[in-house]
This record gives C-alpha cells, sequence and structure tokens, in this order.
C-alpha cells in the first residue's frame, strides 16, 4: 500500500470528483474518510475555507478537565522533541485546551482557528481529528489530503475518544496535530493510550455518590454467598448469586422496589412477593454520601412457607370487586404496590383512618377506593377535593362527622395543598386528632418542607411508587385503561409502542398514561396502535428537565422522524438541520424513534 504523501494526488482527485458529481466511487479512500467526505458535502461544508465557529460557555472547571490535565501534560513532555500539539475538546468539538511543542506548530494552528473556544464539529469544518472522532465513535488519524477542507490539508492529526466509564457516552476527544510531513502512525497509538489513561482517572474520581454505592456493595458481596442487588440513579449492579436467583421480570420488580426504597429509612428488613409469586426478604441498607442519596444495597433470599411476607396472603393480590366503575389500576403486582395495598386494607378493616402517600397521578386514591369495594362491596367512596376543603373547612368537617360509617368512605384528595388556616380548622373541627374519626382516608405528596398539621388524624400512613417504579404494572395497565376508553372494542398496542411505554419515565404517572392513550385511539380508534399514534413526548427521555423551547423542538424531531419512517438524512433535510447536528438533539433529548 503506497505512503500516505504518495497518495496525495488520488486523495484529492477522489474529493474533487465527490464535489462535482455528488456520489462517486472514492476508490483508493479509506473507508472511515469516504464516510466522512459524505457526511461534510451532505452538511455543507465550504471545501475551501475554516468556518470558525465561537462559543464562550466553556466549562473550564470540568470534571474532564481535571482528569484530562496531568496526562495531557505527561503527553506534551513525551513529544517535545516533535513539532507538534496536544489539544482537548469537550463532547461538542469544543477546544478546552491546547499545549504546543513549539511556537511555529502554535502559529500555524492559530490560523486555521485550532484554539481555546472554537469548534472543530464535523458538519462545519468536515473531516478532521476531532469532529470525525465524534462522528464515528472510534480513534482515527487524518493526514494532508484525507481532510475535506483545503487549509487543513498541510496538517495531519489523531484523535481518541475519551468515553465515560459508567455510561459509556464520549466526554471528549484527546487529539494530537501536527504538520503533514511530520506525521508518524505512533501519534494514533499515543493518543489511544492516553485517552484511556484519561478514561482511568475519570474512573478513579468517580463523583462520591456513586463511589460510595460501589464500596458499600463490594462490601457486602465480599461477605457471603447472599444475593446482592445495589440500585442507584444510573447503575443496577447484582452479583452471580443474584442473577441466578431470580427470573428477569422478578428482578426488575426489584429494582423498581429499591429505587423507590431510595427515599426511604436508612436500613430495613422487607418482606416482599415478586411478580411470580415468589416470597423474598431484603435487608437493604440506603447509601448516602453528604447529603445527597447514592442508592440502595439489598441482601436477598428466598423465603420458605413458613415465614410468609407480611401482607403476602391472597387476599392482596386478588382482582379487587367492581363497584362503582372500573378502576385499572386497584391490582399491582410490583412488591411497593403489594405493600402499600396491604397497609390500607388492615386500615379499612379495623376502620383506622390512612393516608396515602404518592405523587399526583400515582393512583392513591385509586388504592384506597378499589381496597374499600374489597371490603365493603356494597359501600361506597366520596371524594373530596382539596380547594373544597379549603374554601369551607368547617363545612367539610361537620359532613365527616355525620357521615355513614363502615359502607362509606371520604377520601380527602392532597392535603399537603391546604394552607396551614384552613388544615388547622379542619384538625380541630374533627377533634384534634385526640379520637379517630372513622370512614376516612386522604392523599398526599411525600416529602415538603411542612408536613400538614391534619396528619394528626391518620394513625396509618402507606407509599405507593411512582409508575416509573411499576415497570412490571404497565402492560397490565395498558390493557384495562384501554378497556375503559374504548370499552367493547378491539384495541392493543403493538411491541414497539408498549416500548416506549415502558422506557418513558412518566412524570404525571397513570393520569398521564391515560392521557397519552387517550391521545393514541383518537389517531387509531380501532386495532393495533403503533409507535407513531402516541405523543410525540413518548419518544423522548431527556437526562434533564426541558424548557418549553426545548419541549417545541424535540417536538418537531419526533414528527420528522416518524413522517420520515425513522430515516435521520430525510429527516434533517426536512427540517433544515445539518444531519451531525440532528444526531446530537436526537441524544440530547433521548429519542428512541
Amino acid at each position: 500500500m503506497p505512503e500516505r504523501s504518495d497518495r496525495t494526488p488520488s486523495l484529492t482527485g477522489a474529493r474533487v470528483h465527490l464535489i462535482e458529481d455528488a456520489d462517486p466511487a472514492l476508490r483508493g479512500v479509506p473507508d472511515h474518510v469516504a464516510a466522512s467526505w459524505r457526511r461534510s458535502l451532505s452538511c455543507g461544508v465550504d471545501p475551501r475555507a475554516v468556518a470558525h465557529s465561537y462559543s464562550t460557555d466553556l466549562d473550564l472547571g470540568s470534571r474532564l478537565i481535571r482528569c484530562a490535565q496531568p496526562v495531557i501534560e505527561q503527553l506534551a513532555e513525551e513529544i517535545a522533541g516533535a513539532p507538534m500539539c496536544v489539544a482537548l475538546t469537550d463532547d461538542r468539538a469544543r477546544l478546552l485546551i491546547r499545549r504546543d511543542s513549539d511556537s511555529c506548530i502554535g502559529r500555524a494552528l492559530d490560523r486555521v482557528y485550532f484554539a481555546r473556544g472554537f469548534g472543530y464539529a464535523e458538519d462545519t469544518v468536515g473531516t478532521n481529528g476531532v469532529g470525525t472522532v465524534l462522528e464515528s465513535g472510534t480513534s482515527v488519524q487524518i493526514v494532508g489530503a484525507e481532510h475535506f477542507v483545503e487549509p487543513l490539508q498541510v496538517f495531519a492529526c489523531a484523535g481518541a475518544p475519551i468515553r465515560d466509564p459508567f455510561t459509556g457516552r464520549i466526554d471528549g476527544v484527546l487529539d494530537i496535530s501536527c504538520r503533514s510531513e511530520d506525521s508518524t502512525p505512533l501519534m494514533l497509538s499515543l493518543v489511544r493510550s492516553a485517552a484511556a489513561r484519561i478514561e482511568r482517572n475519570l474512573l478513579l474520581d468517580r463523583d462520591r455518590v456513586q463511589q460510595a454505592l460501589f464500596e458499600l456493595y463490594s462490601r457486602v458481596d465480599a461477605r457471603g454467598h447472599d444475593a446482592v442487588l445495589a440500585v442507584g440513579r444510573r447503575v443496577v449492579l447484582a452479583n452471580t448469586a443474584m442473577q441466578t436467583l431470580l427470573g428477569p421480570a422478578d428482578r426488575g420488580a426489584l429494582e423498581d422496589h429499591l429505587r423507590f426504597a431510595m427515599s426511604g429509612p436508612a436500613g430495613l428488613d422487607d418482606r416482599l412477593v415478586l411478580p411470580s409469586g415468589t416470597p423474598v426478604r431484603v435487608r437493604r441498607s440506603t447509601v448516602s454520601a453528604g447529603g445527597d442519596v447514592a442508592g440502595v444495597v439489598g441482601v436477598v433470599r428466598v423465603l420458605d412457607d413458613d415465614h410468609p411476607p407480611a401482607g403476602s396472603a391472597t387476599r392482596t393480590s386478588r382482582p379487587l370487586a367492581s363497584g362503582s366503575g372500573p378502576a385499572p389500576d386497584e391490582a399491582g403486582t410490583s412488591p411497593a404496590w403489594r405493600a402499600a395495598a396491604a397497609i390500607v386494607e388492615e386500615a379499612l378493616r379495623a376502620d383506622v383512618p390512612v393516608v396515602v402517600l404518592g405523587e399526583p397521578g400515582s393512583g392513591r386514591a385509586t388504592l384506597l377506593a378499589g381496597i374499600h369495594r374489597r371490603v365493603h362491596p356494597a359501600g361506597r367512596v366520596v371524594l373530596v377535593a382539596a380547594e373544597e376543603v379549603e374554601a369551607a373547612p368547617a363545612a367539610v368537617a361537620e359532613r365527616l362527622l355525620r357521615a355513614g360509617r363502615g359502607a362509606e368512605l371520604h377520601v380527602l384528595r392532597d392535603v399537603d395543598r391546604l394552607s396551614p388556616p384552613a388544615a388547622q380548622t379542619l384538625l380541630d373541627r374533627l377533634g384534634g386528632g385526640a379520637r379517630p374519626v372513622e370512614g376516612l382516608a386522604a392523599t398526599a405528596a411525600p416529602g415538603g418542607a411542612a408536613p400538614s398539621p391534619l396528619l394528626a388524624v391518620f394513625a396509618a400512613s402507606a407509599s405507593v411508587p411512582p409508575l416509573r417504579h411499576r415497570s412490571a404494572d404497565a402492560p397490565a395497565l395498558v390493557r384495562s385503561l384501554l378497556g375503559e376508553l374504548a370499552p367493547q372494542r378491539r384495541i392493543r398496542l403493538d411491541d414497539e409502542a408498549m416500548r416506549l411505554v415502558l422506557r418513558y419515565r412518566w412524570p404525571g404517572n397513570v393520569r398521564q398514561l391515560r392521557e397519552a392513550l387517550a391521545a393514541a385511539l383518537r389517531v387509531r380508534p380501532v386495532g393495533c396502535i403503533r409507535a407513531q399514534d402516541l405523543p410525540t413526548y413518548c419518544s423522548s427521555v431527556p437526562r434533564t428537565a426541558l424548557r418549553p423551547v426545548d419541549e417545541a423542538e424535540r417536538d418537531a424531531i419526533v414528527t420528522a422522524l416518524r413522517a420520515t419512517g425513522g430515516n435521520r438524512v430525510a429527516a434533517a433535510a426536512e427540517l433544515g438541520l445539518a444531519r451531525s447536528t440532528l444526531y446530537r438533539k436526537i441524544r440530547h433529548y433521548g429519542i428512541s424513534v
């Protein structure tokens, strides 16, 4: 194979033919270079000039820079005898650090704006050792005429991705650049080795929260042969005993339970029934670092028949008796839901006032209504809105005290939203919590700066998990909600639509799921609901909360992808975006189409 310098004429000719003919065969051009040239051309990169975009919002105190700095200094010393530079960029191809071995190479690079704050993304600068790494996800070396933009063809560059050791996501690129006549294959080996050392530093420098979770998991796993499961906000760890003890569905339900338990007391002994009917005991510890919760580590054992879990009798998993109407979320299979149902049933059977805590839309009132219908099949449930109590707390109290007992349950909704004066008035009129009020229940959101004084009325409490921690219940919930929304119709979700339902985090919980299915039914009233029938937000799982303008942009991207059958090239053209820009936005918004 000829040397790169000998291939300059053929590379130059192939590039000219590509620009003139749009899609030649590009014979003799390395595959990764040919792919990058085509991407550069499709993005409208000017082959005659460097497009010098500049950013001022750089994070110069980032963990990436902290972990890369010593490696860059060492690498700069290793190449001190050669006219080269070492550069670090972020995941948007913006230069953060540059170290020159001599002033000549520094001045040459300044002329093409290879300096801090300037961007070298492939969609603006074409083929190069930074942007092409981010597009391909692999290490590359680009020499001379392999660059798409002519002013860069006097240089050679070798770049390697720096990946987060936990997520696998590319956090930045390490690059070595020089004049093309000074290029050597060793540049690629050097940059790969240095990038690996930076990734090692990132692993050792993981934040104190993750460090605490790893350390406790390792200590617990080393003690014996028990099944150990650790669940953090972004990571799940399971030893071999855990992976062989339970099936995938039971493990998933247990992971959901531990995520929900992250907000609970630091050390508890749970006895649960998993979806398969397997009873287990979980000795769990919540891991904290400073004021942050890292996760939960649980030791799991299967119980024998002589030690059944509390609340695991068949009555807690039976379908609830039908009452005034369908209730799609009465009986869940997740351990946390079953445990909450057992507490509520015990309280209602004993006529003890109970408050159910959970996020809005998570099925708190539905659970109370369903359990009440089980305990009192002929009874009725009266829902009392927080606004009604706020407007006339004394009148509501009088009605509660006069209400029929046993067969009638009054549910005060969202008592945490009551103003202190309204809550105190209601509390005083109900006797200040000195004696139990029969036939009374309430719902409230967990946490809050100041607990409502009205909680003094209640003698029992249960916490229901949000829908995102009940993935095992989602398919049954979908079927039940569709049965309620479209009775007597044959309607179901196809596999791709169900995958979106399971992947989405549902901040509005069951209420939002119901709204999404109702919207899909307006698009496809009978038959098989497809992914594109669901609202656009179902195809996005962003890492952070979105502003209204971000939501509008996300919806436009999802709509374009759905309209083009997932063809990203066609979607980028329809949106008027460069393909690489579209790829970055898809990753940013967590879009799955």
